[in-house]
């Protein structure tokens, strides 16, 4: 779809994202990596802190085990799919897409982290705040660094890495039986 909204504008998905070939250097891809996993897991403690009490919260249903197949292709797919689809719509579409400096950082980030209150989908409401705090602070910065550098790439990769850490933690729990279990009782 995002394919077809940058052809319906008469451009293509690289200028959507404003992507330059050869821009990006392996400097900014570590330093981005680094504070998407800081930020997220940072994101993540201060929520579990403030909704439930506890540092670390983490809710074992984000890593509960599925399908060992569905567990495969889920880590082909869905690190790549989420950073070319989700970067794309709220950087590519949003942020460059939003002529008011505020608002373009603002509106995709909200929605940014929206969007992840409801994976898993609970009907709590304490949960779903949780999840859009864990996630707020995060696509802020990475909404303010691409507003301020127009380079997707290091944050692209930093989003498919994090997901690719999840991913992992899902195959664990999907092809090792007890080790759910055991994630449970910590």
């Amino acid at each position: 779809m995002l394919v077809l909204l940058a052809r319906c504008s008469k451009g293509s998905y690289r200028e959507l994202i404003r992507y330059e070939k050869g821009r990006t250097t392996k400097k900014q891809i570590v330093r981005m990596v680094l504070l998407i996993f800081l930020v997220g897991m940072g994101g993540m403690y201060l929520a579990g802190f403030i909704c439930y009490g506890d540092i670390p919260y983490l809710p074992p249903m984000m890593i509960a085990p599925i399908h060992p197949a569905l567990a495969i292709i889920n880590a082909l797919v869905l690190p790549v799919s989420t950073a070319l689809a989700e970067d794309a719509l709220y950087l590519g579409c949003g942020v460059n897409g939003i002529r008011n400096k505020y608002a373009a950082v603002i509106l995709p980030a909200f929605f940014f982290a929206l969007q992840h209150c409801f994976i898993p989908t609970l009907p709590d409401v304490r949960y779903i705040v949780y999840r859009f705090l864990s996630f707020l602070p995060l696509t802020v910065l990475l909404c303010i660094d691409y507003q301020k550098k127009r380079d997707p790439v290091p944050i692209m990769i930093g989003h498919a890495l994090i997901d690719v850490a999840t991913v992992t933690w899902i195959i664990a729990t999907s092809l090792a039986p007890g080790f759910y279990e055991k994630m449970c009782s910590l």
